[in-house]
């Protein structure tokens, strides 16, 4: 079971990533070139070609996200319940499945919120400029709330990631708990960087990094460990 979890934990994580890189990259569709002078309303609709165009990616990326979050709240329980010691066991639960569960939801709330804008942008019956600028308030609105559930998830899986660390070291070893450590803590600087806006290119490099490499290296890792006759019956 925590073997079959861990390595969809990676692959989900890892193709979230890519997608995310398409899109970042313009490989699907190329955002409009505004000048720097167009007003709010006017931008939000030249805009609006390349939001339809994008979303199936954009779609797609925070999907496989939110389901990467599902599992990890599967893989607390499972690791729940390969935990001996009581503490351990309900840190390890707590963080994981509270984490997953707020991830998730945030991942859902973001592409509800985002797919009533592809769906009608505006409504034309006399009001677009109303309309148009009351959507894109909504939609910050609710892309900060979506970014405060998926922080909070964030974190509370960084202190699961170091717990599953220091539970599992006589199984996986000391490289095990000091990579489980680092993991840890590059995903709350993530975090960190993210909610206070420190650097955007650092930001983009820790969204790769994180989610994409050190979370499904750790699962990966997870996996194999479990994957021993020796290990599973230690």
């Amino acid at each position: 079971m925590i073997r079959g979890l861990a390595w969809a934990v990676a692959v989900l994580f890892v193709a979230a990533t890519v997608l995310q890189l398409v899109h970042q990259l313009n490989l699907v569709a190329q955002p409009p070139d505004l000048p720097d002078s167009t007003n709010l309303v006017d931008r939000i609709l030249g805009q609006i070609p390349y939001s339809q165009a994008i979303w199936p990616v954009f779609f797609s990326a925070n999907l496989l996200v939110g389901l990467g979050f599902l599992v990890v709240t599967a893989l607390g329980f499972a690791l729940m319940g390969a935990t001996a010691d009581g503490d351990r066991r309900v840190l390890i639960g707590a963080s994981l499945i509270a984490g997953g569960i707020l991830g998730a939801v945030g991942q859902a709330v973001l592409i509800g919120a985002v797919k009533v804008a592809i769906d009608l942008p505006y409504c034309d019956c006399g009001f677009k400029e109303q309309e148009v600028v009351s959507q894109a308030w909504a939609l910050m609105v609710t892309r900060g709330a979506s970014d405060m559930l998926v922080s909070g998830a964030g974190l509370l899986a960084a202190i699961g990631i170091a717990a599953t660390g220091n539970a599992f070291r006589e199984r996986l070893g000391d490289r095990w708990r000091i990579v489980s450590w680092l993991v840890a803590a590059v995903l709350v600087l993530y975090v960190l960087v993210g909610f206070f806006g420190v650097n955007d290119d650092l930001l983009t490099a820790l969204s790769i990094l994180s989610p994409g490499i050190l979370i499904p290296i750790w699962a990966v890792w997870l996996g194999v460990g479990f994957a021993s006759p020796r290990l599973e019956s230690a």
